[in-house]
């Protein structure tokens, strides 16, 4: 039997339909572009962290009791990358790789991977990524990150940090802990209140600002192969210091005990002193460039 309804009625129910469909084609989508997944947690997380050609941004949210990790991609889908993760207790592995493709193959899509995190705030991290810009801040822990090609920024991270960079500047600022930062081609600028240093660039500038609380407590090294480097310290900081330029000289504008002081009369200076009395080694090095220590 036929029913004839009101023409008010069928201009509803077909609009209706439209976003029904739409609706499905917009989920359908979504699922071949992004990927999400809680994880929770009863103790301090431990999240095993890598990725090939992607973004990658690691945040805190504060006291929280999960870790929760958003993929999204544009211009490829899901199924062109190998996804694997998995959780032991309050230890979470999270892995994101392009898949190979066999034989010859042109790609001519412009594509971007991003992957986000959300963490409590207290987390062990290893982190490693190949390809892609990576930024970090709100965490307290036992960090260890390896970037391929890349810039890195880190902020207000705090514990034992430990970084290897092998292509892209590195800024780490509002840092208090222990510091271990390599970079093999790129800048590199950190700030913070240390206990122990350790930062070495091969082939760029070094720029190291150590707020007033640092005191070194084991010995310290400011290091670049060819490159300027500048620390800056705050009046009180006490320290021994070796300093040592290949092709360059040396300024320091703090108050210092000469120890000794060496030059072949050309570009190459080395000199030893104390500053405030002394106190642990700090030794900094360019093999090509100017050392500047001011105060600040």
């Amino acid at each position: 039997m036929y029913t004839s309804y009101p023409t008010s009625m069928k201009t509803i129910f077909v609009p209706a339909a439209l976003f029904v469909l739409a609706t499905t084609t917009m989920f359908a989508q979504d699922s071949e572009h992004s990927w999400s997944k809680t994880y929770q947690l009863s103790g301090k997380p431990t999240l095993v962290f890598e990725t090939g050609d992607a973004g990658v941004e690691i945040h805190s949210c504060g006291g929280c009791r999960e870790i929760r990790i958003h993929v999204a991609i544009e211009g490829k889908n899901l199924s062109d990358y190998r996804l694997e993760e998995s959780q032991t207790g309050d230890q979470v592995q999270f892995k994101l790789h392009e898949r190979e493709h066999l034989g010859f193959h042109i790609d001519h899509r412009q594509s971007h991977t991003q992957v986000s995190v959300e963490t409590p705030a207290q987390l062990n991290l290893q982190a490693k990524t190949s390809d892609g810009s990576v930024a970090i801040d709100g965490l307290n822990g036992q960090l260890e990150l390896i970037t391929g090609d890349g810039s890195v920024t880190l902020d207000h991270l705090s514990g034992d940090l430990h970084l290897k960079s092998s292509d892209g500047p590195v800024r780490i600022t509002d840092f208090s802990g222990a510091l271990d930062a390599h970079t093999s081609d790129g800048s590199l600028n950190v700030d913070g209140v240390f206990h122990a240093l350790t930062v070495h660039s091969g082939d760029a500038s070094v720029d190291v600002n150590l707020r007033p609380g640092t005191k070194l407590t084991s010995a310290s090294t400011i290091q670049t192969s060819d490159g300027q480097v500048t620390i800056r310290v705050p009046g009180d900081f006490a320290a021994d210091l070796e300093v040592h330029t290949s092709d360059g000289h040396v300024d320091c504008a703090l108050p210092l005990t000469m120890d000794g002081y060496h030059s072949n009369g050309g570009d190459s200076h080395q000199l030893r002193g104390r500053i405030n009395g002394g106190g642990t080694l700090l030794t900094i090095h360019t093999s090509d460039g100017n050392v500047k220590i001011e105060s600040i």
